[in-house]
């Protein structure tokens, strides 16, 4: 959803990629992002990627910032794909009519029916030990970073420091950290 830092988050994983010599593209849906609207980020990372967008079925990880949104992606997951998401429910407006699409255990059952593994982050209150709850997002990616094989955590904290502003960035390195270390822990 809008503001909740998921374009800085696909940027810093492409800015990581990119430090790494992958060929990177990014793409954005945007949609009434700036009113808490739906957001979905595109990141391809390969040898020479020449579309940022893939189909239905396409990705190997979902990186979702909040239950609701991240459902309504699943569509994307490749069979045997991985979701690693916030714990955080915020409905949009339009889903208030509906109760049960906003149902935390329902949300996360279908979750966990389309991904061979799923990691849930109490991302925000991760993110507020920190020191800045809007680093949830870092949290996520941290937690990203122990389930895959490509990018260093050095390139990460790299592209941290390139893309968060200077007044986030302490306490977005330290929200990394604390998302790696919660997953190498559960």
């Amino acid at each position: 959803m809008g503001g909740q830092g998921g374009l800085t988050l696909s940027r810093t994983l492409a800015a990581a990629a990119v430090l790494e010599g992958f060929s990177v593209r990014t793409g954005e849906t945007l949609g009434m992002s700036q009113r808490f609207g739906s957001v979905v980020s595109y990141v391809r990372i390969g040898d020479r990627v020449l579309s940022p967008t893939f189909s239905d079925g396409g990705a190997d990880f979902i990186l979702g910032l909040e239950l609701v949104e991240t459902a309504r992606t699943l569509k994307l997951l490749k069979p045997g794909g991985v979701v690693v998401a916030s714990d955080a429910v915020k409905p949009p407006v339009s889903a208030s009519l509906s109760r049960e699409f906003c149902d935390k255990k329902k949300l996360l059952e279908t979750i966990g029916s389309a991904a061979s593994t799923v990691v849930v982050v109490p991302a925000r209150r991760l993110a507020t030990g920190a020191g800045n709850p809007r680093a949830a997002n870092m949290v996520i990616l941290g937690a990203f970073y122990t389930l895959q094989n490509t990018l260093s955590a050095d390139s990460i904290r790299r592209a941290i420091s390139e893309v968060v502003p200077s007044k986030w960035l302490e306490s977005s390195l330290r929200a990394f950290e604390l998302g790696v270390s919660y997953l190498r822990r559960a």
